[in-house]
């Protein structure tokens, strides 16, 4: 029994002859003739009967034809999924990122890259950086956003490098300079990200390369909090100019030096090959933090 078989033998019950049967196939008459036969033949089955010069069904052609169509249905359904898949427009994306890029700028990526993908399903996890490499060693993530240093296979890495700005609230005394450098911020309150991060290693050896007093007064685990102490006045500080650009709406930034680097990375997984989803979701959040 073949497929081609099952279609000829719906189209000839849902259009009566073979002329209307061929037509849709883009058969000949003779063609729909010879599948019926074989039909006829594969299941043992007398499927029609020619009556008044009519093709006529059976009572069996009626019973078979409810279990035809609904394997032509399955048969149908599986080719559109597969399209589907094959497109990108049905699938998962299961992604883990650390907060400050999980919060704003993922799901506005996601709900971009999903407008299009009406079958997809998304999943975002938020944890700190050395939470999502240990994630991302469960291979149960199509790929993961988290800062360096990590140890971490480089082949399944894409890092970018920022330089970071100086973050000030508006109306601050220094928010008039064009570059700022540790020695224009001698003693003015700071908040940095913790002890140990390498963001806080390069603050502490650019004040001291300068002579200059680093008045540490808040320390956080990210750059979205550092950004809302800033805000609200705690004091200034440095923020990566991309990842986190929601986060600093009303901050005035200005350029600082010596130049404070921040890296992170798009990880995927090493023992199996990204999805076509991920493939082209990772497309998207490259375009993004690069801009």
């Amino acid at each position: 029994m073949r497929l081609r078989q099952l279609e000829c033998f719906r189209a000839l019950m849902l259009h009566g002859t073979m002329t209307r049967a061929a037509e849709l196939l883009g058969m000949s008459q003779p063609g729909i003739s010879t599948m019926i036969g074989n039909l006829e033949r594969a299941t043992g089955l007398t499927l029609f009967v020619r009556r008044g010069g009519r093709l006529q069904p059976t009572p069996e052609a009626k019973l078979f034809y409810v279990e035809a169509a609904r394997a032509l249905d399955a048969v149908e359904n599986a080719a559109r999924i597969a399209g589907e898949i094959r497109t990108g427009s049905r699938g998962h994306l299961a992604i883990a990122a650390y907060p400050s890029l999980s919060i704003s700028l993922l799901p506005r990526l996601v709900s971009k890259f999903s407008a299009k993908r009406p079958q997809l399903r998304a999943k975002i996890i938020t944890r700190n950086s050395a939470t999502v490499h240990e994630l991302m060693s469960t291979q149960q993530f199509d790929l993961a956003v988290a800062e360096l240093p990590l140890d971490y296979p480089t082949s399944h890495m894409e890092v970018f490098s920022y330089e970071c700005m100086c973050m000030l609230p508006k109306g601050h005394p220094l928010a008039s300079r064009k570059q700022l450098t540790p020695r224009d911020l001698d003693g003015v309150p700071f908040v940095t990200l913790f002890r140990g991060d390498p963001v806080y290693q390069q603050l502490a050896y650019a004040f001291s390369s300068f002579g200059a007093r680093w008045n540490v007064v808040a320390e956080t685990e990210f750059f979205s909090t550092a950004c809302e102490l800033v805000a609200a006045g705690r004091g200034v500080g440095i923020v990566d100019p991309v990842v986190s650009r929601p986060f600093t709406a009303g901050l005035v930034l200005r350029p600082l030096q010596p130049a404070i680097s921040y890296q992170i990375a798009i990880l995927f997984p090493t023992h199996e090959e990204p999805s076509h989803i991920a493939r082209d979701f990772a497309g998207l959040l490259r375009e993004a933090l690069r801009a």
